[in-house]
């Protein structure tokens, strides 16, 4: 369903980077969750662009530096979504996650459907061939998620992509109009 691109459109795009998050790193004889940061972006005809995929195995403190770091790469115009965990330590987390994040426009999402049901969405868009693909290195392992799922292992890029495709669909204040005043 996806057309992968050599180049997305100049100027006049909407973009957002939405987090599924895990915290268990990596190591010999594991295979745990990823955490997967998903930049979406939608062009004045509506057309999307998956144009980053930032995916990896680590702790905590290595999933907030990267999600730091990441936000300062996209820079202050690009939009953050977490996805905040259920229960009183999914607050807390969601509520430094935010503070670290000072000076970017970030929002918490709280799940509230089943993966399913929240992936039906993004799904029906890119059938309709109204998402396309950067073409970059993380490709395959992109791909081969979605193929999988929801039967596959791993999920956690269907989140990222879900959550990404309902935070730029959101009726949300458009900060280049402020940055404008």
């Amino acid at each position: 369903f996806f057309e992968v691109v050599k180049a997305i459109p100049k100027g006049g795009l909407k973009a957002v980077r939405y987090w599924d998050r895990a915290a268990t790193k990596k190591i010999e004889g594991n295979d745990p969750d990823y955490t997967v940061g998903i930049r979406l972006e939608k062009d004045k005809n509506n057309i999307l662009y998956v144009t980053d995929m930032v995916r990896i195995q680590q702790s905590p403190l290595g999933v907030q530096s990267a999600i730091k770091n990441t936000a300062s790469q996209d820079g202050a115009l690009v939009r953050i979504g977490i996805e905040q965990d259920p229960g009183q330590a999914g607050v807390s987390e969601a509520d430094y996650l935010v503070r670290m994040l000072q000076g970017y426009n970030v929002k918490t999402v709280k799940a509230t459907q089943n993966k399913v049901t929240r992936a039906l969405p993004a799904s029906s868009q890119a059938e309709a061939g109204n998402i396309k693909i950067l073409q970059a290195p993380w490709n395959e392992d992109f791909f081969r998620e979605l193929e999988n799922f929801p039967e596959g292992g791993h999920d956690d890029i269907v989140d990222a992509l879900s959550g990404a495709f309902f935070l730029l669909n959101e009726p949300a204040y458009d900060l280049t109009a402020l940055l404008t005043l």
